[in-house]
């Protein structure tokens, strides 16, 4: 019991310093804390609403917009028609042959082999 006593008395002597020492500084601003932080009009609340910062993480937001990204261009693939080629003449009956290790359409290559030789 003798503790307890003792804590008290070191607590109020430690309370009277603090407090002697405090004495000279004297806290002048309350009225404006209180404006700013219980504005008492709607403009000022607005203002004060306004005034605020936002802190808007950048993690989140890129995995949302490739997630977005990624959907959108699965979703939306443009279809590709492929038209037969008009220019290339069909024969029905065309030989393949090989030479040089290659493979050609045989009156492809007799054509090619005429240019040359000439």
């Amino acid at each position: 019991m003798n503790t307890g006593n003792t804590e008290n008395t070191k607590r109020g002597a430690i309370k009277q310093q603090l407090d002697e020492e405090l004495q000279p500084i004297h806290f002048e601003g309350h009225e404006r804390v209180l404006k700013m932080t219980h504005p008492p009009t709607f403009g000022a609340r607005l203002l004060a609403f306004w005034n605020k910062e936002i802190e808007i993480p950048l993690k989140p937001i890129g995995a949302i917009g490739a997630i977005i990204l990624v959907v959108s261009l699965t979703l939306h693939q443009p279809e590709v028609k492929h038209q037969p080629q008009q220019n290339v003449q069909q024969h029905p009956n065309r030989e393949l042959i090989e030479a040089g290790g290659n493979t050609y359409w045989k009156d492809i290559y007799d054509q090619a082999v005429k240019r040359h030789a000439n």
